[in-house]
């Protein structure tokens, strides 16, 4: 009977022995060693090409992006020649649906310097506060393959709509020149592109940010009173920023 016991003691403790080896072989296997480099060679991880990109974009956590923006914004067309350029601001979120496509909310505000002049020097200076809120996407290109200085830059491209919101309020006029304020909603569409350098870790980018705003306004055909000819009102929007981002 001690002899069996001590056989059967054997036993069980090699079949424990075994299983735990191969427990933790399991887990080794199992185990995501995480990226190091994010635009690394991928064939430097043992996983499938989909399960890899996968385990890659969660691991780097670029699931939700919260930015801040400061740049310029310039008005085109007859109101690029009445309004002066001025300092556009505001914030931006971003969720990424995979490493390639983002959703992008956006508020910005700025002031611009409206002063509409007839040929006789008369005219009226108005205060332009202008607010664009916008709803769009962003494609991010795939830079694995791309020389390290591409790579490291972000490239995206940017499309989308908005409500461009303006308000126009007289702050001086010519004497006997009287021209309406004027509080409008005007729909537009957008595109461009822009670049994100992460500064530390993963978690902060900076970046740079152009885009073209075509805006339809409810007065481009607006004479203010007989000041301008039809049309002198109509016009778009161009903005350049720099960005800061922070990465959840």
């Amino acid at each position: 009977m001690p002899g069996f016991m001590r056989l059967l003691q054997t036993v069980v403790t090699c079949v424990f022995l075994l299983t735990t080896s191969l427990g933790h072989a399991e887990s080794q296997i199992n185990d995501y060693p995480g990226v190091k480099d994010p635009f690394g060679d991928p064939s430097n991880y043992e996983f499938s090409e989909d399960e890899q990109s996968d385990k890659e974009f969660f691991h780097l956590g670029r699931f939700l992006m919260l930015g801040v923006d400061i740049g310029a914004g310039i008005f085109t067309g007859g109101l690029g020649i009445s309004t002066a350029p001025g300092v556009s601001f505001g914030g931006r979120l971003l969720f990424f649906f995979d490493r390639a496509v983002a959703l992008e909310a956006a508020v910005h505000y700025a002031y611009h310097l409206d002063q509409v002049r007839t040929s006789a020097g008369l005219g009226v200076d108005y205060d332009n506060d202008f607010i664009p809120i916008t709803l769009g996407f962003r494609y991010y290109f795939d830079t694995r393959g791309a020389p390290r200085a591409i790579s490291i830059a972000n490239p995206y491209l940017a499309a989308g709509a908005g409500i461009y919101m303006r308000t126009l309020t007289a702050s001086q006029s010519s004497s006997g020149v009287s021209a309406p304020n004027d509080d409008s909603k005007n729909f537009g569409i957008y595109g461009g592109a822009g670049v994100e350098f992460p500064v530390y870790g993963n978690h902060f980018y900076i970046g740079a940010d152009v885009r073209y705003h075509m805006i339809f306004f409810a007065d481009e055909s607006s004479t203010l009173n007989g000041l301008v000819p039809a049309g002198d009102r109509g016009g778009d929007y161009l903005t350049t920023m720099l960005t800061l981002t922070y990465n959840f």
